[in-house]
């Protein structure tokens, strides 16, 4: 009888540094023959694109985040990569790794991995590892419960952006951490390089404390929400701006900038890729985690077929159609 399959779950709320995490993960030697599940809120997945090359089997599960609406085909898709494998018609793989949306309760992932019963006899939980911005885990963690949730699952933290944060931040970070979770270990990162050895198969992984975090979260919701379920979109929005042609960059830095600074605390990601009119329609990753813009990622070419111009935009209480106005007047 075979071994179960290890399960990464990579979890971390919006703009953290989860895709970041993964590729330098898929370069190791110990994940050359990972799958890997990506789930984004929204219609309009990118994260895939920036590490397709680092994994010959990526599988998208887009439009609903992987908590709640589509958790159902988490264990479908297992389920058809194990099948798929047996035949031969995909490359063998020996470890799982699921990167969750960053709105992703991940209690509800845990629980669909523990309770199906074909799963459970084929994949193994190994770890839970959840990056914790440290410029904004102090603003993040008391205003979001799902923030919250990821930080206390884990059986790993990894504390991103330390390069960024001052030392004030990265205490207050930490203390913070500490108080949600003080039983896992915390590692600092700088562009998601870690010790890849971290993140082997967990012999140690505190099963008990595991399952009673997966019983009271359970517990909570039924006592609270008993006919809601979980779901996120009445917390969150997704918005997506789409151009078929190159953009303005100027006019595409002045439309971003005016964003952040109209929405503040509403707009929590922004990212996309999006081609330049100034380069010759040469593409570039765009990237914004609440009021904070990360430089262009410039691309020698476009990751897909698709070659036109997307933004995506996830916070709470925005206007998608200002947004949408903005957009067009001054990047298009």
């Amino acid at each position: 009888m075979r071994r179960p399959i290890p399960v990464t779950l990579l979890t971390g709320f919006l703009g953290s540094g989860k895709t970041t995490l993964l590729q330098h993960l898929l370069a190791a030697p110990d994940f050359h023959n990972a799958v890997v599940i990506i789930n984004e809120f929204g219609e309009v997945s990118i994260d895939h694109l920036i590490v397709a090359s680092l994994s010959e089997s990526i599988v998208e599960l887009r439009n609903g985040c992987l908590c709640c609406t589509i958790r159902g085909d988490l264990a479908l898709t297992i389920h058809d990569l194990l099948y798929r494998r047996q035949l031969g018609s995909i490359p063998t793989f020996d470890r799982i790794v699921i990167e969750t949306s960053g709105v992703a309760d991940p209690v509800p992932i845990v629980h669909t991995l523990m309770v199906t019963p074909a799963l459970a006899k084929t994949v193994s939980l190994a770890q839970i590892v959840t990056v914790v911005d440290a410029l904004n885990a102090p603003a993040t963690l008391p205003g979001h419960d799902t923030a919250t949730d990821q930080v206390a699952m884990a059986d790993v933290l990894v504390l991103s952006k330390v390069d960024l944060a001052s030392p004030a931040e990265l205490d207050a970070a930490r203390r913070l951490i500490k108080r949600i979770n003080a039983a896992a270990p915390c590692v600092d990162a700088m562009q998601g390089d870690v010790p890849p050895a971290l993140f082997a198969v967990a012999e140690t992984v505190d099963a008990s404390r595991r399952a009673g975090l997966v019983a009271a979260w359970i517990d909570h919701h039924a006592a609270h929400a008993p006919d809601a379920g979980h779901d996120h979109g009445s917390h969150y929005t997704s918005h997506v701006c789409r151009h078929p042609e190159p953009l303005s960059l100027a006019g595409t830095t002045v439309f971003l900038n005016r964003v952040v600074n109209e929405l503040g605390p509403r707009i929590l990601r922004i990212k996309g890729i999006a081609g330049f009119r100034e380069k010759g329609g040469r593409p570039a990753i765009v990237q914004a985690v609440q009021n904070k813009f990360y430089p262009l990622q410039w691309l020698d070419d476009w990751p897909d077929a698709d070659h036109g111009s997307r933004l995506v935009f996830i916070g709470r209480d925005f206007d998608v159609a200002a947004i949408e106005e903005r957009f067009q007047g001054l990047c298009v």
